[in-house]
């Protein structure tokens, strides 16, 4: 079914390319709806024609979990600001990690509290609702940054942090998502806040030492190309030997080899001459993105809104509930720790509004298992939560980045 499904990937692709510059004149529609609005329309049409678009779980699941993942977050870790983030480095970690476990637990709450029944009064299965709905997209943060020529200390951590807890919240995901499918199995959240441990430094451990041996290769080859080729089966080969020949993260094996290989080229080497090999990721990372927001748009249904609209409300009131909880609470608390300088009441409402739900919280969603209980009801939860986030929180984040800016 592979076959049926690359054209409509190619035609997103096309379309991003194409609407790119007209879209960024204005601020109101973002890449990433247009492209599902699209994808969604496109599908409609064609599944009315009596045409099938090749859309399976099996397949989803794999393209998104095993190629469009592995693009992304290598793309995002090589092309952050190192120095900005090790500057940083109290608040993104926070953020990234114990916050966000908070954030899921808050989250979680707020769903059981609402809408428990409908996912079993299970809180293993609400936590893992809340986990995916705290992921924040590094691509999406980034572009608005970027493209608006906006900068400041809250944009920084955001970009960050957008970065890390994915990492954070893969590997939660995948843990909790493949216990939840073993018959009869009791979750055991000390067991969980063990291996997440061990599995979280592990792979940092792998990706650190795959970097610095992929860094030795690279330098005495001296060419750009070659230095993109060896990159990009760094970031595949990272996820690899993470995921499937250590039996840990694969996300954050990719994301630390990333980081460390970016770090050491740009230690030892001019800017001039790494800038197009990392540049050429942004390529990748924009085809990936792409890929991935038209398929989202195809696999969109008007069930999922007849049937799961109140599961799809509670989860943005959830995930909008446990932001404010981890920045004006957590990260506001942390910046007047001693040595860190305090976060202001605009720079904490900047990051309220910059926690953007997208890519990797959709791309969770997709690779959900059909056997994991109420998988429907998550599923269209997440996506409600990215819509929302996405179509309304977005533009908010890019107007109020701007007006910082522009104050500044």
């Amino acid at each position: 079914m592979i076959d049926n499904l690359l054209p409509f990937m190619m035609l997103g692709i096309f379309a991003a390319a194409v609407l790119t510059r007209p879209l960024a004149r204005q601020k109101l529609v973002i890449m990433p709806v247009a492209l599902i609005l699209l994808g969604f329309v496109s599908s409609e049409i064609w599944v009315a024609l009596g045409y099938d678009t090749g859309l399976r779980w099996e397949i989803l699941r794999d393209l998104v979990f095993y190629l469009l993942l592995p693009m992304l977050i290598f793309e995002a870790s090589i092309n952050i600001n190192v120095r900005l983030l090790r500057r940083e480095a109290l608040l993104v970690l926070g953020l990234a990690i114990p916050l966000l476990m908070v954030a899921s637990l808050v989250a979680a709450i707020v769903i059981q509290a609402l809408i428990g029944e409908s996912l079993g009064n299970t809180w293993a299965l609400t936590f893992l609702c809340g986990a995916m709905i705290s992921a924040t997209d590094p691509a999406t943060v980034s572009n608005i940054i970027h493209g608006g020529n906006s900068s400041g200390r809250a944009v920084s951590i955001l970009e960050g942090e957008s970065l890390i807890n994915d990492a954070t919240t893969i590997t939660l995901f995948v843990m909790i998502s493949s216990l939840l499918t073993i018959p009869g199995y009791n979750l055991n959240w000390i067991e969980i806040a063990g291996r997440f441990t061990l599995v979280l430094i592990g792979s940092l451990l792998i990706g650190f030492f795959l970097g610095w041996l992929f860094d030795r290769i690279i330098r005495p080859l001296n060419d750009v190309v070659l230095t993109t080729s060896v990159t990009l089966v760094l970031a595949f080969l990272s996820f690899w030997v993470g995921e499937h020949i250590l039996g840990w993260s694969g996300v954050v094996a990719t994301l630390s080899a990333g980081l460390t290989i970016a770090w050491l080229q740009r230690k030892d080497l001019d800017e001039e001459d790494v800038a197009f090999a990392f540049g050429s990721w942004r390529t990748l990372g924009f085809l990936a993105d792409a890929m991935l927001f038209f398929l989202v748009g195809m696999s969109i249904t008007i069930d999922m809104f007849q049937i799961h609209w109140l599961a799809m409300i509670v989860g943005v009131l959830a995930a909008f509930v446990s932001r404010a909880v981890i920045i004006f609470a957590g990260a506001g608390l942390l910046s007047r720790l001693p040595g860190q300088r305090s976060l202001s009441l605009a720079e904490q409402n900047l990051m309220l509004w910059g926690g953007i739900r997208g890519a990797v919280a959709i791309a969770l969603a997709l690779s959900l298992s059909i056997e994991l209980p109420y998988w429907y009801t998550i599923q269209s939860m997440v996506y409600g939560v990215a819509l929302f986030s996405l179509v309304v929180q977005a533009p908010l984040f890019s107007f109020l980045s701007q007006g910082k800016h522009n104050s500044t």
